[in-house]
């Protein structure tokens, strides 16, 4: 007997949400959308400006950049400690610039959009794009000139 006007429900329950993956996978995309978003609020604040793009050449160069971890007395330091380090940094500065409103504003945005994209975005399929350009790089498929 067919039940007409029921709604079918799901054999399968929907996994819950885990945002870990995402947050680590998209760390320095989030970055880069933090110091964007930071960029587009202080406009008009050239002061603030000057402050960040100082501060971004020390991201650049301490962050992005690096292809060893970095080492202070000896110790290395892992990214997680670097990027916590200058995020603290860029907004305990740009606080210093009078354009509290706009840093805090800008992050409250910024934070709201990291975690709906980390929220939203499924994480069991991240490395499956890097799998399949591996792999099409090693099986022929990719033509090169010929000479």
């Amino acid at each position: 007997m067919m039940n007409y006007g029921t709604i079918p429900t799901s054999s399968h329950p929907s996994p819950p949400i885990d945002l870990e993956p995402n947050l680590v996978y998209f760390r320095a995309n989030y970055v880069i959308a933090v110091l964007v978003i930071l960029f587009l609020s202080l406009i008009y604040h050239p002061t603030s400006l000057l402050v960040l793009a100082i501060l971004v050449v020390f991201w650049i160069f301490l962050y992005f950049l690096r292809d060893e971890p970095l080492g202070v007395f000896n110790r290395q330091i892992d990214d997680r400690t670097v990027m916590i380090c200058l995020s603290v940094l860029t907004v305990v500065m740009l606080l210093f610039t009078h354009a509290t409103a706009n840093v805090l504003g800008a992050m409250l945005t910024a934070v709201v959009l990291v975690l709906v994209h980390a929220a939203v975005r499924r994480s069991d399929n991240l490395f499956l794009d890097e799998e399949a350009v591996a792999a099409s790089e090693y099986s022929g498929l990719t033509s090169y000139p010929s000479s």
